[in-house]
Parts: structure tokens; sequence; C-alpha cells
């Protein structure tokens, strides 16, 4: 046995003493599209994006892309120091330039404000060389209220500047910290002579800030020295040589942060304590944390710096990959390598090399708790902990059964069983990758499915979900329930006491149906390692259970799980790039609901951004090329955010695109509602759902009134034309008015419904050209077909629903009018056919306009 050891230490220390690996921290420059690397401040605003203010201009992110503000935008000046959020929804931004200026909360309208000049002139009268704003407070009325620490002034709505205090440049006391009662529910920090329990210290540099913070806790900040104030009010002075502070504030409900130039910023405890450090070649002005639990780092020579929530610890071992997890009954994990190397955590943390792998074969560990003995294969042999020889002579193992009380080798064709007595070995001649036993019956699963060995003899189930190839086999004997890995259904769910089987695959919510590997953690809850992360079923029932998943979004190495071990309340993970491990708390936040602040951000109409309200839209019939823009924010390493979106009034089924712009090239009028919903690394989450509504209005000549308008024209006309007598002196101009005005209204097709050889038939008039007398008979004659049929001619006019479309020019013939090619006094032309003209009917044809 290998003797050499290799030590990490890296195993649940205290949580803020493994937060100190720089390699947590992912960095964004100018390169990835900050508007600078110098940054003074974060906000995040109430859509979930995060603002950092910069010596040039504004840039925001909302997980997709920076996006950057300067004065072109709004800003009354390139360097922005810091935000002020407001109980009103306004952000106020102080400004290198003393030029103050705010935005609402979730816009990127910028605004001047209206009395800077008022501010300037009083700083220029006063000559005061520099005013930081250090608190500023805006009231509902419009007053607001400006301090940087030794100076007060209220500018109310009407622009009238009052200076509540300002200590004077030879006043060398004490300075304190007070509260100016602004109204009932605000207040604004400045110091003064006036004794508090909280001062400022005297000769410790540029005072910077004063910041409230956890339990009625106050800092103060000073360049070489931070006094924090507890909840008992003990002044506990934090000073280190060489250190200049630039930044404090909270960290979360029991630490606080200190930023310093050039050596990253330090995490304290409530008792003043530095716990942790970060980040130590680096000046930290700001440490925020966002909604979804994860820090934002500012800097001044850097850029930003984003640390994610519930960050997994990641450790990669030396030229391989992880093959195989085991444990024993001590809790010490072992670890087997794709390389062949076999590794052992120890209780302290460490991580102890006990094989050497030579041949370069992935290496297989398997606990067995009845012969209290660890298996590891490597370079074709078995090894064991505590040693036995008894073993060496077993090769080609692919799979060590882990739910057998009998320790199985499922190997190349052959299968060997190792009792406490005896071991013995059969030949199957197939490839076995697991087994389970169950009393004397062996279930084998092949690269065929699931095969079943019972007195000698195999057999197979009949149905064909069992013949996916299957790469683990685990039995729960309380509930005789076999869990089958397969690649490409799933798990297999299948009760061999009664027969019944179900799937749990990527349709019910797995993250993939490509699984490898399995852990029954206990017989409600089973681990299931895929090549899209690591998924836990809770069973509830015989067909209800609960899917939760984790993937390199959540911070797992590698998507693609080789197997996975818990040690008490700890999960370890091996995948294709290292072994990661997390909590099972830490599993339960991964995974809780979080909101992508979806929202309709944009809408542009024919091209055009929409700049009015997005609610209820009354659009013009020619507004109907329509972009809706979309946007749910997510952090996370790679954003894996699918939109599905569906437009109720027009589109039948939901449709799915990663991309953020919906585009509807033409709507027609009517009512509508888009639907968005969001989709994230192949979650779901029906509970968040963006909406709009709109209506797009008909044009003029489509609705009812211009109808109405239209008939009673016609009406007028039709009178006047009576009136005129035009009836008496051109009847055939009227019969032809009458005629097209009356297919105008009638659009619907009429019907000529005649019987034929004892059957009813039915044939548009508008595909009959002519009709034909033959004695007792009629031929009508259509575009297609000649009928034949009992009857008179003179009867023929009073059968069609719209006689005024045909006209009798002969004593044999009646034709249709709008089918008439040509005409002249002897004959018409329809199609190949001559109709003649009887003398009699002359003055039918004058009737008759082209």
């Amino acid at each position: 046995m290998n003797k050499n050891c290799l030590v990490l230490f890296f195993l649940f220390f205290p949580f803020f003493c493994v937060l100190s690996q720089e390699k947590e921290f992912q960095n964004f420059t100018t390169e990835e599209g900050l508007s600078s690397n110098e940054v003074y401040s974060a906000f995040q605003d109430k859509n979930g994006v995060v603002w950092f203010a910069t010596d040039r201009g504004l840039s925001t992110y909302n997980g997709y892309e920076f996006k950057n503000y300067a004065p072109k935008n709004g800003l009354t000046d390139i360097t922005v120091f810091d935000f002020f959020p407001q109980s009103n929804q306004q952000v106020w931004c102080s400004t290198f330039n003393g030029k103050l200026f705010y935005f609402i909360n979730g816009s990127t309208s910028f605004k001047p404000y209206k009395y800077n000049h008022v501010f300037s002139s009083y700083i220029y009268r006063k000559k005061i060389p520099t005013f930081f704003v250090r608190k500023l407070k805006v009231t509902q009325q419009g007053d607001v209220y400006i301090s940087d620490g030794s100076t007060l002034l209220k500018i109310d709505r009407k622009g009238v500047l009052t200076e509540l205090y300002r200590k004077s440049a030879k006043e060398q006391t004490p300075c304190y910290l007070n509260l100016y009662p602004i109204n009932s529910l605000q207040k604004i920090e400045y110091f003064s002579p006036r004794k508090s329990v909280v001062s400022l210290p005297l000769k410790k540099g540029l005072f910077r800030n004063i910041v409230s913070c956890f339990k009625d806790s106050k800092l103060v900040i000073c360049d070489s020295l931070v006094r924090f104030y507890n909840s008992n009010s003990k002044a506990i002075d934090i000073e280190y040589k060489n250190y200049i502070a630039i930044g404090v504030g909270q960290y979360d409900a029991r630490h606080f942060w200190i930023g310093y130039r050039g050596k990253g910023y330090s995490v304290f405890d409530d008792k003043g304590v530095k716990v942790a450090s970060f980040l130590k070649a680096n000046s930290v002005t700001k440490v925020l944390k966002d909604c979804y639990g994860g820090i934002w780092v500012t800097s001044i020579d850097a850029g930003v710096f984003y640390k994610r929530p519930n960050q997994i610890k990641n450790f990669k071992f030396q030229n391989t990959r992880i093959n195989s997890l085991t444990k024993n009954k001590n809790n010490q994990l072992f670890i087997g390598g794709f390389n062949g190397n076999v590794y052992k955590k120890e209780k302290d943390g460490s991580i102890v090399k006990l094989y050497n792998g030579l041949m370069n074969i992935p290496s297989i560990v398997q606990y067995n708790s009845i012969l209290n003995t660890t298996f590891c294969y490597s370079d074709n042999k078995i090894i064991t902990f505590p040693k036995n020889n008894n073993y060496q002579n077993i090769g080609g193992v692919l799979k060590m059964s882990d739910d057998s009380e009998s320790l199985i080798f499922a190997r190349y064709g052959i299968y060997t069983v190792v009792d406490k007595n005896r071991i013995f070995s059969d030949t199957l001649h197939f490839r076995i990758h697991d087994i389970s036993k169950v009393s004397n019956t062996f279930y084998l699963g092949t690269i065929d499915g699931l095969k079943v060995l019972h007195q000698g003899k195999i057999s197979k189930l009949n149905n064909d979900i069992f013949k996916y190839r299957i790469d683990d086999i685990d039995y729960v004997k309380s509930k005789g329930i076999l869990y089958l890995a397969t690649l490409g259904k799933g798990v297999i769910v299948y009760n061999i006491k009664d027969g019944t089987f179900f799937t749990v695959d990527k349709s019910k919510g797995l993250s993939n149906d490509i699984v490898t590997e399995l852990l029954v953690e206990n017989e409600n809850t089973i681990w299931v390692c895929t090549n899209k992360g690591l998924n836990r079923i809770s069973f509830m029932d015989k067909k209800k259970f609960n899917i939760d998943y984790i993937t390199t979004n959540n911070g797992l190495q590698s998507n693609q799980i080789h197997d996975v071990e818990i040690l008490e309340d700890s999960v370890y993970v091996g995948t294709t790039k290292g072994l990661s491990i997390f909590s099972k708390r830490q599993f339960s936040e991964l995974i809780s609901k979080k909101d992508h602040f979806l929202r309709i951000k944009d809408v542009k109409i024919n091209n055009v951004l929409y700049t009015k309200s997005n609610s209820n839209l009354d659009l013009r019939y020619n507004q109907n090329q329509i972009d809706f823009f979309v946007e749910a924010v997510s952090f996370a390493p790679k954003n894996t955010i699918v939109y599905q979106y569906k437009l109720v009034g027009l589109d039948k089924t939901w449709k799915t695109t990663n991309d953020r712009r919906i585009s509807y090239e033409y709507i027609p009028p009517g009512n509508y509602k888009l639907y968005v919903k969001v989709i994230d690394d192949g979650r779901f989450f029906p509970e968040e759902c963006a909406t709009l509504s709109f209506k797009i209005q008909k044009p003029f000549w489509q609705t009812s009134w211009f109808f109405l308008l239209w008939i009673s024209f016609l009406a007028v006309v039709i009178y006047f034309f009576f009136k005129i007598k035009v009836l008496t002196y051109n009847k055939d101009i009227v019969r032809e008015l009458l005629r097209l005005w009356m297919k105008r209204l009638k659009k619907k097709e009429g019907f000529f419904l005649f019987k034929e050889a004892g059957k009813e038939v039915r044939i548009k008039t508008s595909e009959i050209l002519f009709v034909q007398s033959s004695g007792n008979y009629i031929d009508v004659i259509t575009v297609t077909k000649k009928y034949t049929i009992r009857g008179k001619i003179g009867d023929f006019m009073h059968s069609v629903p719209d006689a005024l479309e045909f006209l009798r020019v002969h004593r044999s013939y009646i034709v249709r009018i709008d089918k008439i090619d040509q005409k002249s006094k002897k004959d018409i032309y329809i199609k190949d056919f001559i109709i003649p003209v009887g003398e009699k009917y002359l003055t039918e044809i004058e009737k008759i306009h082209f």
C-alpha cells in the first residue's frame, strides 16, 4: 500500500475561514462592459438589476450585459459617488461636481435636482473646497436634507436653503453623533459638539462616513480607524497600522465589513473580532448583498467582484476525475479516481492517497458492512482496507453492489459473490453493469436492460421499458422496490412484489434521462446522478414525488455526475472535474424559489419605442407590427433563462425562446393578452408571469358605423335616382345598379336545387354559364359539367336566388351576365360557346354593361 499522503485541508472549517478562497469571486471589469474599473458604490433596484457608481458614469448589470449611462443620458456629472434610496421610490445620486440627480427606482430616466444652483451657490459663498454628501433625505413634500457630517442643510420645496448646523473651521472640540428629526418617520445624522454616546474619533484622518448596522449598532469610519458601537453602545476601535479604511457596512445579521485601500476587505463579528478577509490586493469601497444572497464587491482598482450565494466547495484532484465514492461505518470517505488512484478523507478533513494507480484504469470503491471492509478495484485487482489477500484473483470488475448483504462483483460476463464463508463465481456470457440480489434471485443491469437470474435461468421482463441500458440497481427491502438507473429513460421504479412500475424521467421533472448512478438515502429519498446535474427525488406515495436538482449554474464543477455519497449532513459529489461538497441545508437553499423579476420591459410598435404606459394599449389598425422586450434577472455563471410566451387571441400554443425580444410581424385587429413565463436551467416557475393586454382597432372601413353610413349613402343615391324618374327612362341602368348592389349585400353563395336521375343536386349559381331549352327539358351548362333537367326555361328564373344575375337573350337561352365575354346584336360569347340573340330580346342586350 502506498503511504504517500496528499493533504488538502478543505472541509467544514468555520464559515468565514473558508471564504478566503479568492477563486470564489467572479471579476467584472471594463472588458466585460463595465464603464470603469474605479467603482465607488453599488445598489440593487426593484427589478433585481444591480447599479454601480463609477468615475465614468453609472453602469447596470442584469445578468446578461452591462449598460452604461453618462451625462448625455441625463447625469449631472461623469463621476458618481453614491446612491441614496428614498421611501418615495426616488434614488438620489451624489456626484464629484456636487450637482445632484435622481431616478425612479426601476427606471433609467434621470432628472437633475432643480435646485442644484442653490446648493452650488451656498458652497461657493461659504468657500467650502469639497462637500461630500454623506447623508441625504427627501420628504414626501419635496424638502431635501443634506449632510456631509459636519454641515447640515435643508432646501425646501421652493428652493429656500436653511443652514441647520455647520461646524466652524476653528472649532476643535470633540464631535458627537446627533439625529436631526425631520418628521415622525425620518431623521438625518450629523456631528456636533452636543454630547451623545457616539463620538467622532479625533486625529484619525479624514472622516468618511457614519453607517447604521445591525441591532442599533453604528460604524464611524475615518482613514486610519473604524469605531464600532455595538448594541450596548460600547465603543470598539478597529485600527491597523498602514491600513486606510475607505468603506464600511453591514455584512449579515451578525457581521460587518471594512474595506481598505489596497488590502481588500475584512469581516468582523458583533464583538469586533475579525473572522475573515477577502480580495487582499484590492481597494474595496462597497460590499452589497443582493436579494439572492450573492455578494457584490466594488473596488477602485479592479472593477466589481461577485460571489454566488450558498457557494459549493469544489476541489480538484491532480490529473484525475472522480469515478467512485463510498463511506465506511466510521464516516470515512473513500474516493476512486479515473486514473486509478484511491484516496481517503480523514475525520480532520485531510485527504490521504491510499493507492497510486499505475495502469490509468478508473478505480472503483465500495464498502461492505457485513465484512466491515472497503474494497477498491484498481490496476485490474482488488485492494482491501483492512488488507486481505483473498480477493486478489478477481479482475475485470465493472461494479460492486452496494445494496445487498453479500458483496457482488459485476464483471465482463461473470459475476462473483462474496459471503462471509465463501467466494463463488458464475459465467453468464454477457456484460453486467450492476447486480442486486433479493433472496435467491439476481437482478442484472445490462446493456440490453434488466435481466433476471433465478435458479440458473435467465429471463427478461416483457415491457419495452426494461430494454434500456441499466448502469445501476439499488434495492429498498422495506418497500420491495428496485430503483433502476437507465441511459435514456431516467429512473425506473420497479415493485418486485406486485410487478408494477413507473418511470421518473425528464418529462416529470428530472434534469436528464441519462442516469449513471443512484444513492438511496432512506426509503423515501434517493439521489440521482445524471449528465445534467444531481437530482434528489423525495417520494410521498406510490407514484407521488418531488424532484429537485442542482447543476453547474448552482456551483457544481461539472454537470456530468459519476457518484454521490452522504456523510452525516454533508453531500459529496464526484464529477468529471473533481469533488463538490455542500450541506443538505445548502442544497435546500440552492433549490429554493427565487424571484427572477420577470417583466415586459419595453414595447416597440412598427420599430418605434412606445413611450406611454404599457398597460392596456389601444392601438390603431396599422400599429400591428409589435416587438415585446422581456427581461428576467439571473446572476448564474451561465445564463440559462428561457422565456415561454403565448399571445392569447392569436397563438394557439405556448412558444419558447432564448431571445429577450418577442416579435409579431402582423397582428390583425382584435383584443389580445400576452403571457410570458420563465424557465431557468430547465426549471419552470409558473408563479412568475408577466402580462400585457392590448387592443388593435379595426380600420374605419370595417367598422359598423362606416357600414351604416355606406348603406345610408346608397339609399340616398337610389332615392334620388327614382326621384328624377331614372326608373322611367333608364331602366337598364337601374337594373344593373340594383344587381350590383344586391350582389354586394348578399356575399353568401347562392345555389340552384334540382333533381337528376332520382338524386337531389345542388350547384352554385355562380358556376352556371347559361341555360338552354330542349323541349320539355332544359340543359344547365356550368363551368365543369352539363346537367339535363325536366322543366321549362321560363321557370328557371324563379328557381334561383339571384335572378338579377341572369338575362334571357333568346326564347331558348338564358345567360349569366357576369360570365359574358363578348356581345353583338346577333350573338353572345361565353367561353367557347356562341349563343344566338333573338330579335325581340335585342333591347335586353343593351342592358348589359361591361
